[in-house]
C-alpha cells in the first residue's frame, strides 16, 4: 500500500550531544566547511578527542557542530559537538553499506560497508553502527547509533 507519508528518522533519539576537542592532526580535524558538506563521520582520536580517523576505523559519532573558538595557532575548531546514539544520516564512500549491515569511517568525514573480519576484538564488538536506510540518489545512509 503506497503511503503519503515519507519516513525520516534522521537525528531521531540523538540528544544530549556530547563535547569533545578536535583532533589537530593534518586532515583529521572537522571545520564548519566539512560539515557544510556533510563530512561529519567521527572516531574517538584521543582523550576526550575526535577526528576523521584512518580508513576502517570504529565509526563513534557524527560532529554535528564546530565552535568558531580555534585551537592556540591553529586553524582548528577548539571544540565540537557530537551526536552518538539514535539515528545520523551520513555521506558514504565505497564500498555501499547494505541495510541491515555495519559501517566504518572512510577516514574523510564519510562512511563505508564494515569490511569483514574473522577475529573480534578484545574489546568488544568490532564495529558499530547498524545501517537501517540507504539513498542512493544521495549516496547517504541513515545508520542507527545505538
Amino acid at each position: 500500500m503506497a503511503s503519503q507519508f515519507q519516513i525520516d528518522n534522521n537525528g531521531i533519539g540523538g540528544t544530549p550531544f556530547l563535547t569533545f576537542t578536535v583532533d589537530t592532526a593534518a586532515n583529521k580535524d572537522f571545520t564548519q566547511t566539512d560539515l557544510d558538506n556533510s563530512l561529519c563521520a567521527c572516531v574517538i582520536s584521543d582523550n576526550n578527542e575526535v577526528g576523521m580517523g584512518a580508513a576502517g576505523d570504529k565509526l563513534f559519532g557524527k560532529v554535528v557542530w564546530v565552535s568558531q573558538e580555534l585551537q592556540t595557532s591553529t586553524t582548528v575548531p577548539a571544540l565540537c559537538a557530537v551526536q552518538a546514539r539514535g539515528v545520523a544520516r551520513f555521506k558514504y564512500a565505497a564500498t555501499t553499506p547494505v541495510i541491515n549491515q555495519m559501517v566504518e569511517v572512510d577516514g574523510g568525514g564519510k562512511v563505508r560497508q564494515a569490511t569483514a573480519d574473522a577475529d573480534i576484538a578484545a574489546g568488544g564488538h568490532l564495529m558499530r553502527g547498524q545501517v537501517i536506510a540507504v539513498n542512493t540518489t544521495d549516496t547517504t545512509c541513515d545508520v542507527w547509533l545505538g
